[in-house]
């Protein structure tokens, strides 16, 4: 019998291609697993298998010449898909395995004991394996040690990837270090042939040297500013910054990349990225060198673009409150009802309870006919306010069409959803409403663990029509109904 292939076949050999284990040498730290399990399992055959699209591989082996069988006819197929282990005392009389080539034929296996193993993310790739060609049993120690070296497998695999991509890492940082000298260099290059703004300065904070198109920069003279320091030129707070980062790029003593901003001669900020080094004269003294590019503009740009995405980013989320939202009522729309549904259908099948109220506004049309259409709407809209109050904050209220709402209770069950069935008749009587009263009427329904979106929805709207069969007004129990 073939196995099945796993819901998350691309994953898993994605999983299976990152590890880069396929087509590899033996390597001893999985061989004397798969030995070990051979020894304490008292069996002729052991395997650590690897499953690709088309193959099972056997990474390191015990009692078998082959090296690899096809996919199709694997025992460790079905292990996969299981989180278990798998246990076939006789090949020959199980229906999934006795007319399997590999127990008809060479190897001649009758018995078979497989445990997936996993990739870091948690992925099944491959089995370890037990075998022999007679039927047996195993203990339950024989069947936990199986259990442990599986997880020594998983443990060494992912030891394995960190290594090589520890050493894929220093590759890379060596590779980053090199294309840094490169870079220093042709900067050093660049430096001394800039056609950008450059100064230099000593100890003290003086200037010494400053390039004519930085003169021409800020109108003042190639020698005005020579002799003179931050404080003399710029602004207090303008000033201290830009001593504080030249006074950390001699304490260092490495290049630094600052974003720095200073008025222009009419008084204008100008923003720039300068470049600071420490370098010494030919006295043995230690100056500050720099070159700056004047990003004014980039960063008005770049002001603006974030003004952009911040506009963006409250446009998209109204839009995404209006696609799952009623704009008449505010509530969740039937989208979002049928989403979060199917979503908590899927939690009650790990034993929880899920409650669904239908409500309906009891002779909605005719009141509709007396007093109009912007009537109805205004008691839809009241409608809507009402069951934001009184609902919990992990309860989900939609309106499910026309004048019928729906309110959908996690973890709840129908008798606790029968409560805020009370609650909401009383809030509902207790509410002024324009012209006249209204009533509704409430169907309650609680899921099972086999019940589909389609049956829940239908349970509690058999208990709707109940409820105003019986009066209107009130409230029914989908259970009541069943009785």
């Amino acid at each position: 019998m073939l196995a099945a292939v796993p819901e998350n076949e691309n994953e898993r050999l994605l999983a299976l291609q990152r590890l880069e284990l396929i087509d590899t040498a033996a390597e001893p730290e999985f061989d004397e697993l798969v030995q070990t399990a051979a020894a304490i399992c008292e069996v002729p055959i052991s395997l650590l298998t690897l499953l690709d699209e088309r193959r099972q591989w056997f990474k390191a082996s015990v009692g078998l010449d082959a090296v690899e069988t096809a996919r199709k006819i694997a025992f460790c197929s079905h292990t996969i898909l299981q989180t278990d282990l798998l246990v076939v005392e006789d090949a020959a009389n199980d229906p999934r395995f006795s007319n399997n080539p590999m127990v008809t034929g060479d190897p001649h296996i009758r018995f078979y004991a497989g445990i997936p193993i996993s990739s870091p993310e948690g992925l099944p790739v491959g089995t370890l394996c037990v075998i022999d060609r007679k039927p047996r049993t195993l203990t339950q120690l024989q069947r936990n040690m199986l259990g442990v070296l599986a997880h020594q497998i998983n443990a060494r695999m992912e030891l394995r990837l960190q290594r090589r991509q520890l050493h894929d890492a220093l590759k890379q940082a060596e590779k980053s270090r090199t294309e840094l000298r490169a870079s220093e260099e042709r900067f050093r290059v660049f430096m001394d042939n800039s056609p950008f703004v450059s100064f230099m300065k000593d100890g003290d904070g003086k200037l010494v040297f400053y390039s004519q198109k930085l003169a021409e920069r800020f109108g003042i003279s190639s020698t005005a500013w020579i002799g003179k320091n931050d404080f003399e030129i710029w602004p207090e707070d303008q000033a201290q910054a830009l001593r504080n980062t030249d006074i950390g790029v001699l304490l260092a003593g490495r290049l630094h990349v600052v974003y720095e901003q200073v008025p222009d001669k009419t008084g204008n900020m100008t923003h720039w990225r300068s470049y600071k080094f420490p370098c010494i004269s030919s006295r043995g003294t230690t100056l500050l060198g720099g070159i700056a590019v004047d990003v004014t503009e980039e960063t008005a740009k770049e002001a603006a673009l974030h003004r952009t995405q911040a506009e963006l980013q409250s446009a998209n989320a109204l839009l995404k409150e209006l696609v799952v939202t009623d704009p008449l009522t505010g509530l969740g729309n039937r989208r979002v009802l049928d989403e979060r549904l199917a979503a908590e259908l899927t939690a009650t099948r790990r034993g929880r309870t899920l409650a669904l109220l239908m409500l309906d506004i009891d002779s909605f049309k005719h009141r509709n006919d007396t007093f109009g259409h912007q009537d109805g709407d205004q008691i839809l809209m009241q409608m809507g306010n009402l069951l934001r109050r009184e609902v919990r904050g992990n309860e989900i209220a939609a309106r499910y069409g026309g004048e019928e709402l729906a309110v959908l209770m996690p973890n709840t069950s129908e008798e606790e959803a029968a409560g805020l069935a009370a609650r909401l008749l009383t809030a509902v009587r207790r509410t002024d409403w324009p012209h006249q009263p209204i009533t509704i009427s409430i169907g309650v329904a609680q899921s099972s663990r086999d019940i589909t979106s389609s049956q829940l929805v239908a349970n509690a709207d058999a208990a709707l029509y109940g409820a105003k069969t019986n009066g209107r007004d009130r409230f029914v129990r989908w259970s009541q109904l069943q009785k």
